[in-house]
């Protein structure tokens, strides 16, 4: 979720929030009555008053976002490995990863910004840094029991620490009107938390960018507790490996390129851009109109320079084999005045109203042939009524460029890493489980960078269901 999907989402849900604060004011302002009744002597300033309302605010949106806006879909998971957020962020070099990181502090910066405007009491470090921590992990704890979210410890780091960066920051404030000038020691610490993050992303950039290869992101923030599952090897794996061809491919975690392709599909295809690009995850959308006000979006993705353009109707177009290849010439040029047409794609009708192209080299090949190759597949289902703009075109062709030879361990090196829990799984492997490996192959992906790595997929099964992992052979 980007910076204008989040904002989005807040003026969304802020007519909720204001009514939840509005309820909750008039709840309190009854207690307080009832209490003046009773005889209570205690009486709030209007800037006490305003910074209660703020928190009810804060506490409405926080909730709105964190469990009324999501389904019971988690049944009651628990991440108690802290840090785990950055190794996926860094894994998959994520921008969304990183921006959650920091959106999760963001949105506790409220909380410890306005607790010294309460009273002497909140004004210290360690109230502060208590009622923040239960706060965070209750929040916690309801997104677990109601099945909304998951417990994280990570989270409860991140909220805390957001804070308590907005509590120095109010106190270096309220320090320099008392003083009528600058507080330096509380605009030091007030400075700190900030100053710690941004010496964590630099020095991650500046790792990232001075080794060669990029990150895979099918490596797992996670590991596997494998002590308590039975594993079965039914396969005979080589001790050794010979070395393997490597390969690039520059629109691989390149937005650059899908923000240009975007371009081109829009002017070819008299689309009018509605709005900038959208972060969906690893993906970068652009939505679009034609004359007739169809809307189409366009989705690249960084992981496989992969795109897609389709109508957001999503009707159903019926066409016979001969209408859809009457198509085959136009789209053919338009994809080679755009040098996006290999020479070689063989092409095919498929399902009757489906163009395609086709591009396939074994993985035998690649890993021995020491040239540049095309791999992938394109699918294109025309419009109905003669419109030129496609009802759907899917673009998978990849374009690799040989690099070297390389060394890469040998299957059996790469079942130790399986051994030692180093793979993903969605589900995380339970007590008594079985994991029952039958088979293995050579396969490649794309890091970070662009390089085509060679990779081990071994194949099996968990409990009789179907399995399969990849491990790195680099």
């Amino acid at each position: 979720m980007d910076t204008q999907a989040v904002i989005n989402k807040l003026l969304s849900i802020l007519p909720q929030v204001l009514i939840l604060a509005l309820a909750g004011i008039g709840a309190l302002w009854l207690s307080y009555v009832i209490y003046r009744k009773k005889g209570g002597k205690r009486s709030f300033s209007p800037i006490q008053i305003i910074t209660i309302f703020l928190l009810i605010m804060w506490f409405g949106t926080v909730m709105v976002l964190t469990m009324f806006s999501r389904g019971a879909n988690f049944e009651g998971w628990i991440n108690v490995r802290l840090f785990s957020g950055y190794k996926s962020a860094w894994y998959q070099w994520s921008l969304s990863e990183f921006q959650l990181i920091i959106f999760n502090m963001l949105m506790f910066v409220p909380l410890g910004f306005l607790m010294p405007l309460l009273g002497m009491k909140t004004r210290r470090f360690m109230p502060v840094f208590f009622i923040s921590l239960a706060v965070t992990i209750g929040i916690e704890l309801s997104q677990m029991l109601s099945r909304r979210g998951i417990f994280e410890l990570d989270d409860i780091l991140h909220n805390t620490l957001g804070s308590l960066a907005g509590y120095f920051i109010m106190r270096a404030i309220q320090d320099s009107i008392k003083q009528r000038k600058l507080a330096f020691k509380a605009t030091g610490l007030a400075l700190c938390i900030p100053l710690i993050f941004c010496l964590l992303f630099t020095g991650a950039l500046a790792v990232y960018h001075a080794k060669e290869f990029g990150n895979l992101s099918i490596r797992p923030a996670i590991k596997q507790d494998l002590r308590r599952v039975e594993v079965e090897l039914a396969v005979k794996l080589p001790d050794e490996a010979e070395p393997v061809s490597l390969y690039v491919n520059d629109k691989i975690y390149n937005p650059w390129v899908g923000k240009k392709m975007a371009q081109v599909v829009g002017e070819s295809f008299g689309l009018q851009l509605e709005d900038g690009n959208r972060i969906e995850g690893m993906n970068r959308t652009w939505s679009f109109t034609d004359t007739s006000g169809s809307r189409y979006v366009f989705s690249y993705s960084l992981l496989d320079g992969g795109w897609q353009l389709y109508n957001e109707a999503g009707e159903s177009v019926t066409m016979s084999e001969e209408e859809a290849g009457k198509h085959r010439e136009f789209y053919e040029s338009w994809m080679q005045s755009n040098d996006i047409l290999p020479a070689e794609a063989v092409f095919s009708i498929q399902n009757g109203n489906m163009l395609r192209w086709d591009m396939r080299h074994s993985v035998a090949a690649i890993a021995q042939e020491e040239k540049d190759f095309e791999n992938g597949l394109i699918m294109l289902t025309p419009s109905p009524n003669g419109r030129k703009t496609p009802h759907d075109f899917k673009y998978f062709m990849q374009e690799n460029k040989y690099v070297r030879k390389v060394d890469v361990i040998s299957p059996a090196q790469a079942y130790e890493e399986v051994l030692r829990g180093n793979f993903y799984m969605f589900t995380n492997l339970k007590k008594k489980d079985l994991l029952r490996i039958e088979q293995y192959e050579l396969a490649y992906t794309y890091d970070s960078k662009g390089y085509y790595q060679p990779v081990y997929r071994f194949i099996g099964t968990v409990n009789g269901e179907p399995w399969e992992t990849l491990i790195p052979a680099i």
